[in-house]
């Protein structure tokens, strides 16, 4: 009986000694998280930093706020989000922690999670899990497919795809989100990314920027109640936009490097060529997946760049999670200001 006594003090010694240092491990951590810092300090004073995070806030504002139709994704553009370096959020466990001034969706704090800031924060205020590290991009190539969703083709699309474990980035017309979300959803569904097209595919550069943030606008809107969730990237329509245009939709611009000119062929061995003799590491090829004889090329165009070597990745892969408002994308290393 005294040894069981014996056994049993020390058991109860040893979990509370065990507690103890449980407990001071995650009150070091809340005081290490817990952290105020300024949004100088986050972004490195990167005015395009700043405006990803204004990006990733609005997306927390609407989830907080549950908001479920299209009905007020207008409102969460006004909403008055950090502009000023030296404004200042928490680092919490759970993500960053941000106060809001009355809005119409009455949430006074946002909390966003570090996974969507990745590539955005600098590094050091970031988990070790949602840090960037640096990626070889000369055997990794991004397929893109604009225009859709097509109710035939984006599905055929999509199981190919999936056949043959790969993911690509859609950019899509808004009009026909609203037509097929459920495509929409299914790209999603699929590991797949899904951007912003605009929403009927004017020139931007021929109607100005307030109807060009109004297409963008409008088709994020279609996005998020077809997803649940507002795309990162815009791809303007035949690739041009303005500088002013591009600060003000406040979205990366992906462009790209290798154009099949799928468009112009209607012809699925001609797109095969063009892509296979212009791709290389790094590379944002383009294509569309409203054409049959397109959907019909991409079953070689993998096998093909799968056999050189290449690793077929999304654009947010290629990119490693660092594009920022302000700058348009054409591949790994190929990035300019907007406009330009």
């Amino acid at each position: 009986m005294i040894m069981r006594h014996v056994k049993w003090g020390l058991t109860v010694g040893l979990l509370m000694l065990a507690l103890g240092f449980l407990g001071s491990g995650m009150t070091a951590l809340a005081k290490r998280t817990d952290q105020t810092v300024t949004f100088g300090q986050l972004t490195a004073k990167n005015p395009k930093r700043l405006a990803a995070i204004r990006q990733a806030a609005r997306q927390q504002v609407l989830k907080q706020a549950k908001v479920k139709g299209a009905s007020k994704i207008e409102a969460v553009y006004q909403v008055k989000l950090p502009t000023h370096m030296t404004k200042k959020a928490t680092l919490t466990v759970a993500g960053l922690q941000m106060n809001l001034l009355a809005n119409r969706f009455k949430v006074k704090r946002i909390t966003i999670p570090y996974s969507r800031l990745k590539g955005k924060v600098v590094n050091r205020y970031l988990p070790k899990a949602n840090r960037t590290k640096r990626v070889k991009t000369t055997k990794m190539v991004a397929l893109t497919f604009d225009d859709g969703p097509d109710p035939k083709l984006t599905p055929r699309l999509l199981k190919t795809l999936k056949k043959y474990h790969v993911h690509a980035t859609f950019f899509e017309v808004g009009q026909s989100v609203a037509r097929y979300p459920k495509i929409s959803r299914a790209v999603l569904a699929g590991g797949n990314e899904l951007g912003n097209h605009s929403w009927n595919h004017p020139n931007f550069n021929q109607i100005g920027t307030a109807k060009t943030v109004s297409q963008v606008n409008r088709t994020n809107r279609a996005i998020y109640q077809a997803t649940g969730t507002l795309p990162q990237y815009v791809r303007p329509p035949y690739g041009n936009i303005t500088a002013t245009e591009g600060r003000a939709i406040e979205q990366p611009v992906v462009r790209w490097s290798v154009d099949s000119r799928d468009w112009a062929y209607l012809n699925s061995r001609k797109d095969i060529n063009e892509v296979m003799k212009d791709t290389h590491g790094g590379d944002i090829v383009l294509m569309h997946d409203i054409h049959p004889q397109s959907v019909a090329a991409v079953p070689t165009i993998i096998k093909r760049l799968k056999a050189k070597g290449y690793k077929l990745v999304t654009v947010s892969q290629l990119l490693n999670d660092h594009a920022l408002p302000g700058l348009q994308y054409f591949g790994a290393h190929d990035y300019r200001t907007t406009g330009k």
